[in-house]
C-alpha cells in the first residue's frame, strides 16, 4: 500500500525554475528540491541563481526568457544536464517601475514588460511541451500568475500581463492534456520578499499615496484575512501540490495561494 507521502515525493524528476534566484521563485526552487527534485536555477542575474542552486543542491544557469533562442538552448541544456525535463515553472516577471497612469505608460515600458512576462512565459511553454511530448512520459507546468489577474490594482501592464498569462495556461492545458502534461497556473498574493519572517500586515503596510490603483492595493492588505504577508516557501508548497503526484487529475485552473486576498 502506498503512502500519502508518495504522492508528492518528487524524486527521480527535474525541475526548471526559472527567476529562481531569489523572492518566490527561490521558496518553489527549495521546497521542489526538499521534495526530491533535481532543480535547474534559471535566472537573468546569474549570480543569485547559483546562490540558490548552491543551498538547494540544485543547478544554475543565466537565462533571459524574452530570448526565445536563449530559451530554447535551456530548456534542452536542462536535459542535457539533469537527464530530462519533467516540471517547469514559470516564475520570471517584472513588476516595479512598469505600473502608474496609462498615460504615462510608454511603449517601451509596455514591451519591456510583456516580453518577459507574456512572451517569455509563451517561449518557455512551447520549450519545455516540445520537450516533455517527445519524452512521451508527460510532465507538469506551471505558470506564476496573481490575484492581481482577477482584481486590478497594479496597473495596466502587469495586471494585463497575469491575466494573459491566466487565459494562455487553460489554452496549453486543454491543448497538452492528451499527452499527459499538467498546465496550471499559481497565483502568489501579498508575499514578503525581503528575507526574514513575513510580518504582520499592520507593521508592513504600503504607503497610501492617493493615486487610486496604489490606495485599493493597500485597503486590501489592510484587511487581508490571514493577518500576515505571505512566505514565498507557502507558494513553494503549493507549486509542489501542483508538480506532483497529489494534482494528477488537476489541469486548468487558476490557484491563488493568497491569503484569502480574493475572498475580499
Amino acid at each position: 500500500m502506498e503512502s500519502a507521502a508518495d504522492w508528492i515525493d518528487l524524486s527521480g524528476k527535474v525541475a526548471h525554475v526559472t527567476g529562481g534566484g531569489k523572492g518566490i521563485g527561490k521558496g518553489i526552487s527549495t521546497a521542489l528540491a526538499i521534495a526530491g527534485a533535481k532543480v535547474m536555477v534559471s535566472d537573468i542575474n546569474l549570480e543569485t541563481a547559483q546562490e540558490t542552486a548552491d543551498e538547494i543542491g540544485g543547478s544554475a544557469m543565466a537565462l533571459d526568457v524574452s530570448d526565445r533562442n536563449a530559451v530554447d538552448v535551456a530548456m534542452q541544456d536542462t536535459v542535457l544536464a539533469l537527464g530530462s525535463l519533467d516540471i517547469l515553472v514559470n516564475n520570471a516577471g517584472l513588476y516595479i517601475g512598469y505600473g502608474g497612469p496609462v498615460e504615462d505608460i510608454t511603449d517601451e515600458m509596455w514591451k519591456a514588460l510583456w516580453s518577459v512576462n507574456v512572451d517569455g512565459v509563451f517561449y518557455c511553454c512551447r520549450a519545455a511541451a516540445t520537450i516533455m511530448k517527445e519524452q512521451g512520459k508527460g510532465g507538469r507546468i506551471i505558470n506564476i500568475a496573481s490575484t492581481q489577474a482577477m482584481t486590478p490594482g497594479v496597473g495596466v501592464t502587469y495586471d494585463g500581463s497575469k491575466a494573459a498569462v491566466t487565459m494562455m495556461t487553460k489554452a496549453l492545458a486543454l491543448e497538452l492534456a492528451p499527452h499527459g502534461i499538467n498546465v496550471n497556473a499559481l497565483a502568489p498574493g501579498p508575499t514578503w520578499v525581503h528575507g526574514g519572517e513575513p510580518p504582520p500586515i499592520d507593521a508592513q503596510m504600503p504607503v497610501r499615496t492617493g493615486a487610486p490603483l496604489a490606495d485599493t492595493v493597500a485597503d486590501r492588505i489592510s484587511r487581508l484575512p490571514a493577518g500576515h504577508w505571505g512566505d514565498p516557501m507557502e507558494q513553494g508548497k503549493a507549486a509542489v501540490f501542483l508538480a506532483s503526484e497529489m494534482s494528477s487529475f488537476v489541469t486548468g485552473i487558476y490557484l491563488p495561494c493568497d491569503g484569502g486576498w480574493l475572498t475580499l
